[in-house]
């Protein structure tokens, strides 16, 4: 039985909602409050101090996040347990809410009340205080290398790089077991530069996140010929992306961590709140910028946001790639535009990277000898070894 002395605050507009989780949490011996408003709730949260406060994600008169953010700033509710209760319409506030730091989130359905009464029954928990969430805290590092790549505006040729430098990972270290993870949205990429179409994607891995490890992962994942490494392809059209559970995702890269010695994530140009948690624990982020004026400040405006979100410049890896012929500005040019060193340029390939993606083929196989192939080879090891300075 759960300890009588435990209080609850329920925030929540709907009164039949108050009603059944009240009755529900009543019957478990939690002492329980209940309110239709945010207002209301955040002066009974000052003057009562529950141990827990369980808010609706949707509420009206004020903002979820905001009475959130007012919760945190105050001592007497600073560290106070708080889950968000959404309906699957007002999921797309969840990131917010987290962010501002909601401890958890459940949606309001029967199959979400058993998991909120196991939670509630060892609330002080050690596991509890750091649970995992969408856009939780950059936690502890653990398990295999976690490596993302990401971009400030398409055409910076992300995907290729991605897919080739994990490529030439495997080459020059064998012993380790590399996957990539496509999570451009809303159509993968990867899987048509290196020719590979499995059933297994982003959308399936998110509906059965729970459930992945080590082994179902090796089991459902295939080494993808020519490539050495295991992919979990990206959504193959914008329907199956709506359909994707995006709060699963990083704990479907988390399993990766554990089921891999490296992990390479493509995330295209998308900085979501949901990526930035996985970004946040990566131990090593390429962002790859143009050679374009344009490309190049919206790539200081994205190195920004990821200063302001605590990513260390020691994390980052700059790649500055050539990818059309025109020519455009020079490394020292780029580099005091972004206010960054950038560690590797990659010259144009000419059509040399297109006829390779074509025949599903790795550049350096395909062109052993070609300069800028040999460059990225180079620069795969540097990548590796980023990342594992900052692992160490």
């Amino acid at each position: 039985m759960s300890d009588p002395q435990l209080s609850i605050l329920l925030i929540d507009e709907d009164e039949r909602t108050r009603n059944f989780f009240s009755a529900i949490l009543s019957r478990q011996n939690f002492l329980i409050q209940s309110v239709s408003s945010g207002k209301e709730g955040y002066i009974i949260a000052l003057r009562d101090k529950p141990d827990v406060i369980i808010l609706d994600a949707g509420m009206i008169d004020m903002p979820a996040a905001d009475l959130i953010r007012k919760l945190r700033s105050d001592r007497r509710s600073a560290t106070t347990l708080c889950i968000a209760l959404a309906e699957p319409s007002s999921s797309d506030k969840i990131p917010e809410i987290l962010s501002a730091g909601c401890n958890e989130y459940f949606l309001k359905s029967p199959q979400s009340v058993e998991k909120l009464l196991n939670m509630l029954a060892n609330p002080s928990q050690d596991e509890n205080k750091d649970r995992k969430s969408a856009v939780g805290q950059k936690k502890k590092q653990i398990g295999g290398l976690l490596g993302v790549f990401i971009s400030a505006k398409g055409g910076t040729g992300t995907s290729s790089l991605c897919a080739n430098i994990a490529q030439n990972i495997t080459v020059s270290s064998p012993k380790l077991n590399v996957a990539v993870i496509d999570l451009v949205f809303p159509i993968g990429s990867i899987s048509s530069i290196v020719g590979y179409n499995g059933d297994f994607n982003i959308q399936t891995a998110s509906r059965s996140a729970a459930e992945l490890n080590k082994y179902t992962l090796r089991q459902k994942l295939e080494v993808v010929d020519n490539w050495k490494f295991r992919l979990l392809p990206g959504s193959p059209d914008p329907e199956t992306a709506n359909s994707i559970d995006i709060f699963q995702i990083p704990q479907v890269a988390d399993a990766f961590q554990q089921a891999f010695d490296l992990t390479l994530i493509d995330m295209g140009r998308s900085l979501s709140v949901v990526n930035l948690s996985i970004i946040q624990q990566a131990d090593v982020v390429v962002m790859v910028t143009g050679t374009d004026l344009n490309t190049v400040k919206l790539t200081r405006t994205a190195w920004n946001f990821l200063k302001q979100n605590g990513i260390k410049q020691h994390n980052i890896y700059t790649v500055l790639n050539r990818s059309i012929e025109q020519d455009g500005l020079s490394k020292s040019d780029a580099e005091s535009i972004l206010g960054i060193d950038i560690q590797a340029f990659i010259p144009y390939f000419g059509g040399a990277l297109a006829l390779a993606n074509n025949q599903h083929l790795p550049i350096l196989t395909k062109l052993p000898k070609n300069t800028a192939a040999v460059m990225m080879d180079q620069i795969s090891r540097e990548i590796l070894e980023t990342a594992r300075r900052a692992r160490a």
